[in-house]
């Protein structure tokens, strides 16, 4: 028992030996770990003024070759200072977020747009289902698209010659000119419906006397005496 009491004090001495040792040991570890990141601040640190001068040289040159171009930098930065002052504004800011509520919204309709050449092709396909068809039945398109383009080719001619400003001019398409001439159309088809009859010498001088004949005879001859004066004043 005495020199279980004698050893003691020197067991208690180990096991406090062994928890410093623990606790130093971590923290070993971790002034290693400092003072290899130390060491790669130290490397950056003398690296660093190398770095800054390149990249003067850089900006240097950026700078010089922009001059060369006719660019000036500072007026860019100045007009960018100031872009981003008006970008910052509250109403400016209030605006877009409006503008961007808005695309939202129209987003359902906006995919609706996709559908266009879905529909299109439908389109074509229909049109060109059409004109096989057409063909089939013995309708040249091409035929009828060429002559379609003549047309319009010619009534362009027409719209630009001087005879269709003339025409324009003469009065013939005076609403009065438009009505003689379309009773006398009328007159027309309604003698092709009437048998016509033979008329002698004799019948032909008994019709004077009739009061429609006369009113037209006196129309023609009106119209006579009016167109000679005009042949006459042309001549003139």
């Amino acid at each position: 028992m005495e020199y279980s009491k004698t050893n003691e004090p020197a067991l208690q001495d180990n096991r406090d030996v062994h928890k410093i040792m623990e606790l130093l040991t971590p923290l070993s570890v971790r002034i290693d770990s400092l003072e290899r990141s130390l060491s790669t601040i130290d490397a950056f640190i003398k690296k660093l003024p190398a770095m800054l001068a390149i990249t003067t040289d850089i900006a240097d040159e950026f700078y010089r070759n922009a001059a060369a171009s006719g660019i000036d930098i500072e007026e860019r930065l100045k007009k960018s200072a100031s872009l981003l002052v008006q970008l910052t504004d509250p109403k400016k800011i209030d605006a877009l977020s409006h503008f961007m509520n808005t695309l939202d919204a129209m987003t359902p309709l906006l995919k609706q747009f996709e559908k266009v050449p879905d529909i299109l092709a439908m389109i074509v396909d229909s049109l060109d289902e059409l004109c096989k068809g057409t063909e089939r039945s013995g309708i040249d398109f091409e035929r009828i698209m060429g002559q379609g383009k003549d047309a319009v080719a010619q009534l362009n001619e027409l719209i630009k010659s001087d005879g269709l400003k003339a025409l324009m001019n003469s009065g013939i398409l005076n609403p009065k000119s438009v009505n003689i001439v379309a009773q006398a159309g009328c007159v027309l088809a309604e003698c092709k419906e009437d048998r016509p009859k033979k008329m002698g010498i004799v019948g032909l001088i008994k019709a004077f006397g009739n009061g429609d004949i006369q009113c037209a005879l006196g129309f023609l001859i009106n119209f006579c005496k009016r167109f000679g004066r005009l042949l006459k004043d042309k001549e003139l």
